[in-house]
């Protein structure tokens, strides 16, 4: 299955299909610098490393409409490696990037992110989650990369959680691939590039394409 952005993308210039093929660090520090300079062009108030204050503990969530999802997910997490006591924070980690308005959560995914945990997370996840990615291609893609973080021993189930609570607020949560684009190629100065990257993200959140 072919990656969200080139299933969604309409009439993608040939600069765009040679980013994509191209080899690239997902460490590239520029990478992430550009994507928030892009998403404070293309939406405005944009911040970077934002808390967004929630609590990281499952009990936190009991009394709340998507206690009962997330306790299904949180036992499945369990009961794969046999890892209890794999949350750690009181607090959900800071998001990548939040935009204020259309509000959302926009996401950074290395290849860590993509677990046996995260898949068994996303294959619990309720069909009424409004998400923005393209949730059946990540489970495929977790299983096929496969990684693994043994650093603490519990840490892909700890990240596989923070993820679920992320795609589990009351917003949309995009999650951008480092292999979706060469990132820091992007120019910030360029209105076609300007144009390419803010419709990936409203596609991606369900919204309309800009057609200036």
């Amino acid at each position: 299955m072919e990656p969200f952005s080139q299933k969604i993308a309409i009439n993608i210039p040939l600069k765009y299909i040679y980013l994509m093929a191209r080899k690239h660090s997902e460490r590239c520090k520029v990478c992430k610098q550009r994507i928030f300079e892009l998403l404070k062009i293309s939406f405005g108030n944009v911040e970077e490393q934002y808390n967004l204050n929630l609590p990281s503990k499952l009990e936190d969530y009991k009394g709340k409409g998507i206690f009962d999802d997330l306790a299904k997910i949180y036992n499945s997490l369990q009961n794969y490696r046999g890892f209890n006591d794999f949350v750690k924070a009181k607090t959900l980690p800071n998001v990548d990037f939040f935009v204020h308005a259309p509000k959302m959560v926009v996401e950074f995914d290395e290849s860590q992110h993509f677990t046996k945990p995260r898949a068994i997370s996303l294959s619990h996840y309720p069909d009424y989650l409004q998400l923005g990615f393209d949730k059946d291609w990540w489970i495929q893609r977790c299983l096929k990369l496969n990684m693994r973080d043994n650093d603490p021993p519990y840490r892909d189930e700890q990240r596989a959680w923070y993820d679920t609570l992320r795609d589990f607020i009351n917003i949309p949560t995009v999650r951008l691939l480092p292999e979706e684009a060469i990132w820091c190629d992007l120019d910030t100065t360029n209105k076609i590039d300007v144009k390419w990257f803010k419709n990936l993200i409203l596609k991606k959140v369900g919204g309309e394409y800009e057609q200036r």
